[in-house]
């Protein structure tokens, strides 16, 4: 086994500490289990987005979304990509307006996945640690998040617990996952 199957492994095996919870679910869409080169996210957090309404853009809450998070063949030395489906995208600094993070802090390879990924749900929450200021993605969000950080209304956007999954329910979770020849790639055909 290569070093980077080694660490997909890892990952794969750490990532289930965060499967099913009540902010998000995911499915590995790409690779060998337990080896994943792809993962696909239902995150159930509460956030913002621009909405046009009669050729005006307005921030507007959203509920959750749908992020593609993929490993390039030079994963672990590079980022994970991560990509947001859902339109629209999210409304944050760390959120390039087509969807694509931009994350506050420089990857490095001994980075986690899940703690990448926790870290990356919350930037969701407008986390005022992790709101870049000096070489944000998107100006217009933090333009918008500077004139309204004092609103306790609007941040945190969402104060759900990130917990992690019992060791017990994770391995159980791996063994199931496990269970199935075959994967779904991110376009749905098997």
């Amino acid at each position: 086994m290569t070093d980077r199957n080694e660490r997909l492994r890892a990952d794969f095996y750490d990532m289930l500490s965060i499967r099913n919870r009540p902010y998000l679910s995911w499915t590995a869409t790409k690779g060998d289990l337990p080896c994943a080169e792809e993962y696909l996210l239902d995150i159930r957090l509460r956030s913002y987005a621009l909405s046009a309404d009669h050729g005006r853009y307005t921030v507007g809450v959203t509920h959750g979304c749908t992020v593609k998070v993929t490993l390039w063949d030079s994963y672990p030395e590079t980022a994970p990509y991560i990509k947001m489906l859902s339109l629209p995208p999210v409304f944050h600094p760390c959120w390039y307006s087509k969807g694509v993070y931009c994350p506050p802090r420089k990857w490095r390879a001994d980075c986690s996945l899940k703690d990448y990924i926790l870290e990356m749900l919350r930037t969701l929450r407008y986390d005022p640690e992790l709101i870049e200021s000096d070489a944000p993605a998107n100006y217009k969000a933090l333009d918008w998040y500077l004139k309204h950080r004092d609103d306790t209304a609007l941040f945190p956007s969402d104060t759900t617990e990130l917990s992690e999954n019992s060791p017990q329910t994770a391995e159980a979770f791996g063994k199931s996952a496990l269970c199935f020849d075959e994967i779904v790639d991110s376009w749905g055909i098997k």
